[in-house]
């Protein structure tokens, strides 16, 4: 599956009308490598790779699942729903955007990037660049 780099704003364009804006979609999963270790002589690593992957599935084909791969991530800033808690856990809507200096996934329709204001109390991921694939194309009944 290929990757497409977000360069511009016709490649989020043509991100959020292929998700269709992320319309009844959930978060299925997500990675996240830093980059940074520890080796056998206790000497610190730091790459700051940031490295997040977060896979979305949605109540829709063509695509049915895609994957987000934010290199260098900055900010992450995500409520993630307890079955206690009675609430929903499907994204109604969503946005990728950027600004000069990052590329944001928000679940704010009216998210200005380059509002600071807007970057605390939303959901969102903000990183130095994305790439995104879709990872199926239609929903299968996985029980075998």
């Amino acid at each position: 599956m290929k990757w497409n780099e977000v360069k511009d704003d016709k490649d989020i364009d043509q991100l959020n009308e292929v998700y269709s804006w992320f319309e009844d979609a959930v978060i299925v999963s997500m990675g996240y490598v830093s980059g940074n270790s520890v080796d056998g002589e206790l000497f610190g690593h730091m790459e700051m790779k940031n490295d997040l992957r977060v896979v979305f599935q949605r109540l829709d084909n063509e695509p049915f699942s895609i994957e987000l791969w934010f290199y260098h991530t900055k900010r992450m800033n995500l409520v993630f729903t307890n079955p206690a808690d009675n609430r929903m856990a499907d994204i109604m809507e969503a946005k990728v955007c950027r600004n000069d200096e990052s590329v944001f996934w928000t679940v704010w329709k009216d998210f200005d990037p380059y509002d600071p204001e807007n970057l605390d109390g939303t959901m969102l991921i903000e990183a130095e660049g994305l790439r995104w694939r879709v990872v199926r194309d239609k929903a299968e009944d996985d029980e075998a």
